[in-house]
């Protein structure tokens, strides 16, 4: 795996603020402050002149700027700086091992403890400190990827995180930092009231579209009742219209069945009154011929 250094030195300013005396030109300034701004500075020792050959320090995590590339895995050691220019102690220098995330493919523990974190532990009081003949090198060969395995769940591709590294009596350990807990609760602490105001106004719509939608159902069930009513009075009108029909029917048979009597008694004395007079005719015709043919007979 390639790494990259760089040294933060309190008591060496060069220039503008800075307290990075040499780093590779990998690593930009704004990446160096970064690292320095928002985590180491939270993790100094209290007593940096009482450090001897313990190690503090730790490795922290920073998130990738873009989805081009990966994050950075930095470790990072705080020596005992003995005295500043002024004479002042607690003077402390922070060597720092500049890794990508995918290049980890060995242990990292050791590395604590490789040749150039061992040539800042011999030059550490020196004002200020040597650089190193190389500021980058390869190391390993053969990926290790589970050697990498304790640290991977502090190392999330969106966060920043670290772990905090220190001797103890029962030799290096590894634990939580406080920065990194404080950090993960607040991004949680984030994340819960994003969660929670995007659930008040996904209810606050659904309250809203709630009452759209009673305000909608009220008005069909209105337009309902109405167009119900509506049938209900045109099959009044139909049934009525119905009976009326039918009544008229009834009517029209009736008077038809009167007038259809009447026709025909009125035919059938017509009738009568054509055979009578045809009667009293045929008498009279008859009563006529018999006189003339009497007179006639006289006559002679």
């Amino acid at each position: 795996m390639q790494i990259h250094y760089a040294l933060f030195d309190q008591a060496t300013d060069t220039g503008s603020g800075n307290y990075w005396t040499w780093a590779d030109g990998e690593l930009s300034q704004p990446l160096l402050s970064r690292f320095y701004n928002e985590f180491a500075v939270k993790h100094l020792a209290p007593e940096p002149n009482k450090l001897g050959g313990d190690i503090w320090g730790g490795i922290v995590h920073l998130a990738a700027e873009s989805m081009e590339q990966c994050g950075w895995l930095i470790l990072y050691r705080e020596f005992d700086g003995g005295h500043d220019r002024q004479n002042r102690p607690d003077r402390f220098v922070i060597l720092t091992a500049w890794i990508r995330a995918d290049n980890v493919y060995e242990n990292l523990v050791p590395v604590f403890n490789n040749e150039t974190f061992q040539y800042v532990s011999t030059h550490s009081r020196e004002l200020p400190v040597p650089k190193p003949a190389v500021l980058s090198e390869e190391t390993g060969s053969a990926p290790m990827r589970s050697a990498f395995e304790k640290f991977v769940p502090f190392v999330n591709p969106r966060w920043d995180s670290h772990l905090q590294i220190e001797s103890k009596p029962s030799g290096m350990d590894t634990t939580e930092s406080d920065t990194f807990a404080q950090e993960l609760g607040e991004r949680f602490k984030a994340e819960r009231a994003d969660k929670d105001e995007k659930l008040r106004r996904a209810d606050e719509l659904m309250r809203v579209k709630e009452g759209e939608w009673d305000k909608r159902e009220a008005k069909l069930k209105s337009e309902v009742t109405y167009l119900r009513e509506g049938i209900n009075d045109k099959d009044a009108e139909i049934k009525n219209l119905r009976k009326r029909t039918t009544e008229s029917v009834w009517q029209l048979l009736a008077g038809g069945a009167v007038i259809g009597v009447f026709v025909s008694l009125l035919l059938t004395a017509a009738t009568l009154t054509v055979l009578y007079c045809s009667g009293v005719c045929n008498i009279s015709i008859s009563q006529t011929e018999f006189q003339i043919k009497w007179n006639h007979k006289t006559a002679k």
